[in-house]
């Protein structure tokens, strides 16, 4: 609507010129007036194939000022009619030079831009509030909210009564972000907590001793303040500034939000979030506040925040992956746990009828060491006789797993040969089973001779008469082969690498020839 600077002027010559103007600019190919009053005339006009209704509609105020009032409409929806925009703000821009006023009566395309943008609004305060809520208290716990500042915590007290009363279905629901407002949740982000240095006024043995207060004037301003402040409370205005400036130098900080919680899952900085989000409160505002807007704000509001709903999903996104890997690993190490616990205890309950049937019922590792420690006593046996022969090196390593390794060698410094021994343990803790562990002898890297050890597992059986479990296989250690290989290995020693020096290497190679040769 429109007040006009004149005292008269010709409506339909007006308007007709208008409208004319409208024509020629926007490239209409349809345009008629349809309806003609005294103080009302209106037109169709058809831009870019759509059809669009205006009216116009002449009126006098109490002072007998001219007003003009203008009506567009279109059969269309309007929200994302860009040909709608630009007809309401031609026939505005043409218009607003001769009128002494222009007024806004309503605009349903605005109105419309504003509700689509209010659910954008919507998707991204709640977005951001969901993600603090989801990553503070997975690493906080649901307490997180203790940690907040008092001017957060006291806003949340002052409003929650009244929204629990206007939704008490929502009543019972812990809704701590719903409370503040939009700017607030920037803040949780930049939040840090503080704690006392390792090294501060406070962290002396005997702070107020008269020592140290010679050496800490910090400590004797502390010192100061705080008799003033307990004799007169009104002097804590006062000191207030040199107080927090004494205590800040004393603090450091402890956990810092957005580096700790925040910062691995946004592709931005702090400061870049801090800026979009100042902005989009700003706009937020213009929105939630009834604001006119046209088509270039509402693409531009439209553009902010799609590109930081667009940050805020994906930091949740990366969230989420990080909650199934964390997720997956717990369930991986609770399966493992389980499985643990289970073979201990069936262990246990092995060894409680090992005991009362007077066998012995052992586990893997059990069997495995039993080996071992066979097995260790001769190899250690057989590098002891030898450990004096400067003509070779013996190198002995206990078996670690139950894959096949090497476990023993010996190497000839003059000829250049070698002696090894692999040992292959295959173990089968189950009653009744045996486990064997398995020594090949190589020469040169040629197998020579296969040794085994065995043990057999007992098992019981629970006797009715009894009343107890009897054996009915006993436990059985055979492990006579070690004596065997140690004789093998001194032989093989004896005949393949006896002991020479240098000086007797010749005649030695000839002498093996010959026997090599008597062999054929």
């Amino acid at each position: 609507m429109l007040d006009n600077k004149q005292n008269e002027f010709n409506f339909k010559n007006y308007t007709d010129e208008l409208m004319r103007k409208v024509e020629q600019t926007l490239n209409l190919t349809h345009l008629s007036f349809n309806h003609t009053e005294e103080s009302k005339r209106s037109c169709s006009l058809i831009l870019a194939e759509k059809e669009y209704f205006v009216d116009f509609s002449i009126m006098f105020n109490l002072l007998g000022a001219d007003q003009l009032r203008v009506d567009i409409s279109t059969k269309e929806n309007t929200a994302v009619d860009k040909d709608l925009h630009d007809l309401k703000i031609m026939l505005k821009d043409l218009m607003v030079e001769e009128w002494m006023q222009c007024v806004w009566l309503v605009d349903y395309q605005s109105e419309e831009f504003a509700e689509d943008l209010y659910k954008n609004i919507h998707s991204v305060e709640n977005s951001l509030r969901r993600l603090i809520n989801a990553v503070l208290s997975h690493h906080l716990g649901i307490e997180w909210w203790s940690f907040m500042p008092t001017h957060l915590t006291k806003k949340y007290s002052q409003r929650i009564n009244g929204y629990r009363e206007k939704a008490p279905g929502f009543k019972d629901v812990y809704a701590n972000l719903l409370s503040i407002d939009t700017s607030d949740l920037i803040s949780i982000l930049k939040f840090k907590t503080y704690k006392i240095k390792s090294q501060s006024i406070f962290n002396t043995p005997d702070p107020f001793s008269p020592d140290s207060l010679v050496h800490n004037p910090a400590l004797v301003q502390f010192q100061y303040i705080m008799s003033d402040i307990i004799n007169n409370d009104k002097s804590i205005e006062d000191h207030r500034a040199d107080l927090t400036k004494l205590l800040e130098e004393q603090m450091e900080v402890d956990i810092d939000f957005w580096e700790s919680f925040f910062s691995p899952l946004f592709s931005c900085t702090l400061r870049e979030f801090s800026g979009k989000w100042e902005n989009f409160s700003k706009d937020r505002n213009h929105v939630a506040h009834n604001k006119l807007i046209d088509d270039k704000l509402y693409r531009k509001f439209k553009r902010v925040m799609d590109d930081l709903f667009g940050k805020i999903t994906e930091a949740e996104e990366k969230f989420e992956e990080v909650l199934k890997i964390k997720s997956d690993d717990f369930l991986e190490y609770m399966k493992m746990y389980e499985a643990e616990n289970l073979h201990r205890v069936q262990i246990e309950s092995r060894q409680a009828i090992a005991e009362q049937a007077g066998i012995e019922i052992l586990s893997q590792d059990q069997i495995f060491f039993l080996f071992l420690e066979h097995v260790h006593e001769t190899f250690g046996n057989i590098s002891d006789t030898i450990y004096y022969r400067t003509d070779i090196d013996v190198t002995y390593d206990e078996p670690e797993t139950l894959e096949s390794e090497k476990i023993f060698e010996v190497k000839n410094n003059i000829l250049g040969t070698s002696i090894h021994v692999d040992a292959d343990t295959l173990i089968d803790e189950e009653v009744g089973c045996t486990s064997t562990l398995k020594l090949s002898v190589y020469y040169n890297a040629n197998l020579k001779e296969n040794f085994e050890i065995s043990f057999l597992n007992g098992e019981a059986e629970y006797n009715d008469d009894q009343g107890t479990y009897m054996p009915k296989i006993a436990d059985e250690l055979d492990v006579s082969d070690l004596e065997k290989i140690e004789n093998y290995i001194f032989g093989l020693l004896e005949k393949e690498m006896p002991e020479i020096s240098e000086d007797d290497l010749a005649s030695f190679i000839r002498e093996t020839i010959k026997r090599n040769s008597g062999d054929f």
